[in-house]
C-alpha cells in the first residue's frame, strides 16, 4: 500500500532520529517538499463534519477542533481546524522544529524569533524566573492550501499566533521533538502563552527578501524588537476533538511497525 501521508511519516522519523543528526539538513529539505504536496485528501477529511462554516454556529461547539494522528518521543503529527476569525494565542515551541501545511482555507500566520543575547539561550527553557522573551516581529504572511509549508526551528520564528481568514481553515502540523519529550540537556517542555507588551521603531529602508517557506526576512536589525510576557492559559483558546479515519490509523499503524521493525 503507497500512502503520501506515510511517506510523510517514514520522512520525519527520519529526519528527527538523534542518530541522524549530520544529515539534519537535507532529510528536512526532503521533509518539507513532501509536506508541501500534501493536501486534507490525503489525510481523509470528513469535509461534511469538520470543515463547513455552519457547523462552528452551534451553540457550544469550541472554536477549534483538534486531530491527534501520531506521536513518539521524536515526532508528532496533527490536524487543527479552525473556525473563521479564529485566533490561536501566541505561544512557543522550545527546542522544536515545526512543519505547518494548510490543508483547507486560509491563515494569517505571525511569527517572531527570539532575539540571541548571552541570556537568552535555551537555559530559559521552563525555568518559571524568566517572565518575558526578548523577540524580533517577523513580516506576518498569509498562506493557503495551494502553497507550501511554512517552518519554524528551534532559533528561527519559534513563536506565533495563528488565524483563520475568510471562514473555516485547517493545517497539518509537524512537530519535532513533541512537547513534554525529554531533550537531551533540557528535559520535558510545555507550551507557554505570551503576549506582546513593547516594541521598537524600525528602518522602513532596509533591505528585504523572501524565503521559500512563506517568511518574508527583512535584515535582523531594521525588525520590530518586543517583549512577549509569559500569560496563562487564554480561556478562549479550548478545542473540540476528533479522530483520524480509519484507513489513515491503519497507513499510520503500517508505517510505523516498518520504521520500527529490525533491519
Amino acid at each position: 500500500m503507497s500512502s503520501h501521508f506515510g511517506n510523510i511519516l517514514r520522512q520525519a522519523l527520519k529526519t528527527f532520529d538523534r542518530k541522524n543528526q549530520s544529515s539534519l539538513v537535507n532529510n528536512l529539505a526532503t521533509l518539507k517538499q513532501l509536506t508541501d504536496q500534501l493536501s486534507k485528501r490525503d489525510i481523509l477529511i470528513n469535509e461534511e463534519e469538520l470543515l463547513k462554516d455552519s457547523i462552528y454556529q452551534i451553540p457550544g461547539r469550541a472554536p477549534c477542533t483538534y486531530m491527534h494522528i501520531f506521536e513518539d518521543d521524536t515526532v508528532s503529527m496533527s490536524v487543527f481546524i479552525m473556525r473563521g476569525g479564529y485566533t490561536m494565542p501566541l505561544h512557543d515551541h522550545p527546542c522544536m522544529h515545526g512543519l505547518l501545511k494548510v490543508i483547507h482555507g486560509k491563515l494569517r500566520i505571525q511569527t517572531y524569533t527570539q532575539q540571541s543575547t548571552p541570556n537568552s539561550d535555551s537555559i530559559k527553557v521552563n525555568n518559571t524566573k524568566f517572565k518575558e522573551v526578548d523577540v524580533v516581529k517577523e513580516e506576518p504572511v498569509v498562506v493557503t492550501s495551494d502553497m507550501g509549508c511554512s517552518l519554524l526551528t528551534p532559533t528561527e520564528r519559534n513563536y506565533h499566533e495563528i488565524t483563520a481568514v475568510g471562514g473555516v481553515a485547517a493545517f497539518f502540523d509537524i512537530l519535532a521533538p513533541p512537547y513534554d519529550a525529554d531533550v537531551p540537556g533540557i528535559g520535558p517542555r510545555s507550551c507557554t502563552f505570551y503576549e506582546a507588551i513593547e516594541s521598537s521603531s524600525v528602518d522602513p529602508s532596509a533591505n528585504s527578501k523572501t524565503t521559500d517557506d512563506n517568511v518574508s526576512i527583512c535584515g535582523r536589525e531594521s525588525k520590530p524588537k518586543l517583549k512577549l510576557k509569559r500569560i496563562p492559559a487564554p480561556v478562549s483558546y479550548y478545542c473540540d476533538t476528533t479522530d483520524p479515519h480509519e484507513t489513515l490509523i491503519r497507513t499510520v499503524f503500517m508505517y510505523i511497525k516498518e520504521a520500527y521493525s529490525p533491519t
